[in-house]
């Protein structure tokens, strides 16, 4: 009996792939979609007619073992740049990821009561002073604003009041 050569050995099927890339991190059930669809082009001369059909077929199969979750997946998102970015730049990532409008609000709103220690916090990280001149003091604003804070946020941060709730 001959050992199977290189170029006779079957690529992974599209559970196995999914699985794999579950495996090390969360999905959103679009993200998933769209990277096994990139996955399997790259890797087939001709995919299949019916391929986004035999996707949505394994992400629904996921979700229904628990596999696969958009509430898990943005959960994880918010825990990983709540420290670093601020509500607006986390709600667009969650919406690019598919998430639904509903959950983006829900989860945004329960950051929205640490916006400022969070905001505070990564600018006395990042500067650490109340800047004297005002090209300095734009720099800490323009570097906040990026970080996805509000504006009014971000200014009582940099002239140093504290937030009104």
């Amino acid at each position: 009996m001959q050992a199977p050569s290189k170029s006779s050995k079957q690529s992974p099927s599209l559970k196995a792939r999914a699985l794999r890339l579950l495996s090390r991190r969360e999905y959103s059930r679009k993200e998933l979609a769209s990277k096994l669809l990139q996955l399997t082009q790259q890797n087939i001369e001709e995919p299949p007619i019916d391929l986004e059909l035999q996707i949505e077929a394994v992400l629904t199969d996921f979700e229904a073992r628990g596999w696969l979750s958009d509430e898990r997946f943005a959960q994880a998102l918010v825990r990983r740049r709540s420290e670093r970015y601020g509500i607006r730049r986390v709600a667009d990532e969650l919406q690019r990821a598919g998430v639904e409008a509903g959950l983006i609000t829900q989860l945004t709103g329960e950051l929205k009561e640490s916006e400022y220690d969070r905001a505070k916090s990564l600018w006395t990280r990042k500067f650490g002073q109340i800047a004297i001149e005002q090209t300095e003091r734009a720099r800490q604003y323009r570097f906040l604003i990026s970080k996805g804070f509000s504006p009014d946020l971000v200014a009582k941060v940099i002239g140093g009041r504290k937030a009104s709730i």
